[in-house]
This record gives structure tokens, sequence and C-alpha cells, in this order.
């Protein structure tokens, strides 16, 4: 699709130094208005020569720490305060962020399982063609603030995966580190194919993808992880030119590595119903340890189906509404990563 031009069009301007606030006009044609499009905020902060970092939130409409910390950050970040260029876009997936649903509901599609997209496709084919083609080959990183949603609750982590290249794993890795989440995630993903992560690695570049909080709610912790780890990663590429506006954390509080190593860590439903949790988020497991059980209210002389850790490590991730379906995810663990397994 590299000979189709993007039917998205800016006023930014890239390459110009100083601040601009604009947006990403999609058409999109409907019943109440013919010619309408959606118009999706972006702001530009670049002072001379440095690296280019793109910092995305709500590529799903239900998780608010990236929009709200982005939004803070495209207003309050000047030029004369970094040196280099960022791209920030608080609420990538508009339409599902105002709706406030995982899912566009333009075309129903996970944008983040459509990349690279195509820009003679759907909304969310044509958002993902854009970044793809427009903003991906500027960066030097790529920051992807994501929380649980409505259906998942974490432990604040930041994460990366298990890359082949050996540079791009030591500079990701540095990367994940600065941001210091309380957890610092490597993670085998079981999302398949389509998410932009895969791009952004595939192209040499560090990727980040940070899962905040969830619930479809917000809390003065996960805002505050977020936005320090935001200026942390400023830092860190040598971009931020003034005094650090983080709060100091304790060095008991520094982050914990961790990883995902394969599918055995995720839980999954195999039946439907009500869950009851026996661990709660942020607990340790063992392997064989009960997470929780599934009551199947409709049959009251059905024992609960039992849930057990199939790993030992920590609980970083649950399932937040207690109705369940088959195949529903219900817990993620985690084991800590053995230091000279990233070094």
């Amino acid at each position: 699709m590299a000979d189709v031009e993007s039917p998205i069009t800016t006023d930014l301007d890239l390459e110009r130094d100083g601040k601009q606030v604009s947006y990403l006009r999609v058409p999109h044609s409907r019943n109440d208005s013919a010619w309408g499009s959606i118009l999706i905020p972006i702001t530009l902060v670049r002072n001379g020569p440095g690296p280019t970092v793109l910092f995305t939130g709500g590529v799903h409409g239900d998780e608010y720490e990236g929009p709200v910390v982005l939004s803070r950050l495209s207003r309050e970040l000047e030029p004369e305060q970094i040196q280099g260029r960022v791209i920030i876009i608080p609420a990538l997936n508009l339409p599902a962020s105002l709706a406030g649903r995982r899912l566009s509901p333009v075309d129903g599609k996970d944008l983040n399982r459509v990349f690279p997209g195509s820009p003679s496709g759907t909304m969310s084919q044509i958002i993902a063609d854009y970044v793809q083609r427009a903003l991906l080959p500027l960066c030097d990183a790529v920051v992807d603030l994501h929380a649980g949603g409505y259906s998942l609750r974490f432990v604040p982590y930041i994460s990366m995966h298990y890359l082949d290249d050996r540079a791009l794993t030591e500079r990701t890795f540095a990367a994940l580190k600065a941001f210091n989440a309380p957890v610092g995630l490597i993670i085998k993903e079981t999302s398949g194919q389509g998410l932009i992560d895969y791009e952004v690695e595939a192209m040499g570049k560090v990727f980040l993808c940070a899962e905040l909080g969830g619930g479809g709610m917000l809390s003065t912790e996960t805002l505050r992880i977020t936005r320090d780890g935001v200026y942390n990663l400023l830092a860190h590429f040598g971009m931020f030119c003034e005094p650090l506006p983080t709060t100091p954390r304790p060095e008991a509080a520094a982050c914990r590595l961790m990883e995902v190593p394969d599918p055995s860590y995720y839980h999954v439903a195999t039946v439907s119903g009500v869950y009851e949790p026996f661990v709660d988020l942020g607990e340790p497991v063992e392997a064989g340890q009960l997470l929780g059980q599934v009551h199947a209210l409709e049959d009251t002389a059905r024992p609960p189906q039992p849930v057990a850790a199939q790993q030992s490590g920590l609980l970083l991730g649950v399932r937040a509404p207690a109705r369940v379906e088959r195949g529903d995810c219900l817990g993620v663990v985690g084991r800590d990563l053995v230091f000279h397994q990233m070094t």
C-alpha cells in the first residue's frame, strides 16, 4: 500500500522547531455528516537536533492514564525544556476513547491488532497506516501507554518483548529501567499479530508498552507513576534539559525486574460464571495454589470450578469484573528476572 496516499491530513510541520498543537484529520462520512471528519489531537514539541520520541495513549478507549497524562504533557512541555523532538498523541483511537470502549465504535476493530494498517481500509486501519508510514520512520523510540481497561487490573508495569537483536535489547532494557515503574516486565505476548509493538521493533527502534492500573478507573498513584515515567524517559534519552518534575521514590520502591516467559503464566476461565478470587493483585503465589474458583449460579449443585496457579511468582494481573465467560483471562503471573538473562 506504499503507493496509496493516506487520507489523513494535518497542518503539522514535523520539521519545524517550536510547539505546535494540531489535529490529524481523518475523513469520516456518516448519515448526519456527509463530509465529516474525526479530529485526533496531536502535539509536536521540537528544539533542534536530537532524538525523536512518540508517546501514544488511548489506543484502547477504556484505558485512561495515558490520555490524561499525555494531555497534560502536551499542555506543559515547552521547546526550551527539551533537545530533540517529542510527538504526543493522547488519544490515538479517539472514537473509542470518546465512547469509553476498548474497540472502535466506528468499525468494531481493536486498533492494536490491525498494524501495519491500510490507507484504504477501515477507520482503525487508516489510523494505523498513518502512524506506520508517517510517524514511526521518524522515531528513535515509541512509548505506548496502556492500562487494564474495563476487564483487567494490573500491578503498574512497563514492558518490553524478548528480542533477537542484542543491541536493541540493551537499548530497550535500559529505557525500561529508566521509566522506573513498580515492575519492569519482559513479556511473551499471546495477542497474535497486528500490534504496533512488532512494527516498531522490526524497524530497529526502542518500543515500550506500559500497563498502568485498570478496571476502567484512575488513581493518584497510577497517574503519578505514568507522569514520572514519561519524564524519566525524556531524561534517559538526553532530551529533558531541566530538573525532573518527578516524585522521589524510596530505594525500597525501585523497579522490580520480572518476566512472563511463556503462555503457562496466563490463566483463563474454562467455564463461564462468577469468579471468586482467593489471591489479591500483587500477592505472591506458588504453583498449584488456588487463585480462585468459578461459580455456576444457574446450578447450585455443581461444585465451583477451581483455578490453580500454573507457575510460581507474583500475581501481576487479574480479571476486574466478577462475571466471566469461558476463555476470559483471570490472572497473569510473573516471575523475577534472573539478572544475567538481560545483560
